[in-house]
């Protein structure tokens, strides 16, 4: 069935060389330059290119996809950081927006004895303003595949408007739609927000959450039951990570199960962000099942083996096809209806 949903977007036009899109906010995360250092301490950071979106572009083009971004930016300093930063590593930027007022947001970043903890100054960022009138539909158009994180549908109304914009325009034009519901706090606990996250997956054609948001947006326990009721809200491919315990991917008849891999892990920052960027890029590829669970859980894994993301710790196309070729990632076939 998974050569299905890639024929689907062939048939419109698309192929391989055709873009990978990723819409979002960047953000410059400021990350400690010393071992140790919290965000209340003075000291040396270390400047990066990130924000979901950005690393999902990022590492879309280094997994070998034709990737791009879509967004907002300003003409400040770290606007110019942000839109080198990804065009170095390959990233179509021509159609990023860029305004003359706002400045981009940043994420101050410490590692604590609790594990990682993130501060954000981004309130009306030029980033979160990204309206839908600034999207290029015949760009939207011409791609394989669509990709946004769902922390956007609260970021701002207007980048709201945006992500549903976007998802329109590819179901007009036969574009896959992938969706990574990234849940936080705020929207576990809010009403509105958790129906907007369903309709979100409702629209998508490619969902990869964690297992853990996917029994708190199904109600259900088990691995089987998870697919079985996020594929009934209409995705075609479903892909559940498992952090150290490797993921599983469906697509609604088949099932690959990537156990985990033992690695030394140090941070996962990107981690959930490039394993969706390989599962498009892999898609796009008409990768069997069992090689794309394996492309996407080596990819995630050698992601948490450094720190930080964009310029740091995501791994080029062969660093990962090495990691594959070792056999540190086993994987089992079975099917939805067996488990």
């Amino acid at each position: 069935m998974i050569n299905s949903v890639q024929n689907e977007a062939l048939q419109s036009g698309t192929g391989k060389s055709a873009r990978l899109l990723a819409l979002g906010e960047l953000l410059i995360d400021m990350i400690p330059g010393s071992e140790g250092m919290l965000i209340r301490q003075a000291g040396p950071v270390i400047k990066t290119a990130s924000g979901s979106a950005g690393i999902v572009a990022c590492a879309m083009a280094m997994l070998g996809g034709n990737g791009g971004f879509i967004g907002r930016i300003g003409r400040d300093s770290l606007s110019v950081l942000a839109r080198d930063t990804l065009q170095e590593y390959g990233v179509d930027m021509s159609h990023v927006a860029v305004s003359d007022e706002g400045q981009l947001g940043l994420a101050f970043l410490e590692y604590t004895d609790s594990g990682r903890n993130y501060q954000y100054y981004r309130t009306n960022s030029v980033g979160s303003l990204l309206s839908p009138e600034e999207l290029d539909e015949a760009y939207i158009a011409s791609a394989f595949a669509v990709h946004y994180p769902g922390m956007l549908l609260e970021l701002t109304p207007q980048m709201r408007q945006s992500c549903l914009r976007m998802v329109e325009i590819a179901h007009r034009n036969g574009v896959l739609v992938s969706f990574d519901p990234n849940i936080r706090r705020e929207i576990a606990a809010n009403a509105e927000a958790r129906a907007r996250l369903c309709d979100a997956m409702s629209t998508a054609d490619i969902v990869a959450p964690t297992l853990e948001e996917g029994r708190m947006i199904t109600g259900k326990e088990s691995i089987a039951d998870v697919l079985r009721a996020i594929h009934a809200m209409g995705p075609k491919i479903v892909a559940l990570t498992r952090d150290k315990d490797g993921a599983v991917i469906s697509d609604g008849t088949q099932v690959a199960v990537a156990h985990g891999i033992s690695i030394q892990a140090v941070d996962p920052t990107g981690a959930g962000d490039s394993f969706a960027a390989a599962l498009c890029v892999g898609v796009q590829e008409k990768m069997p099942i069992d090689r794309l669970a394996c492309f996407c859980n080596c990819t995630g894994s050698f992601v948490c083996t450094k720190k930080g993301a964009v310029g740091m710790a995501l791994p080029t196309r062969a660093e990962v096809e090495e990691m594959m070729a070792s056999g540190v990632c086993t994987v089992e076939l079975t099917t939805l209806e067996e488990m």
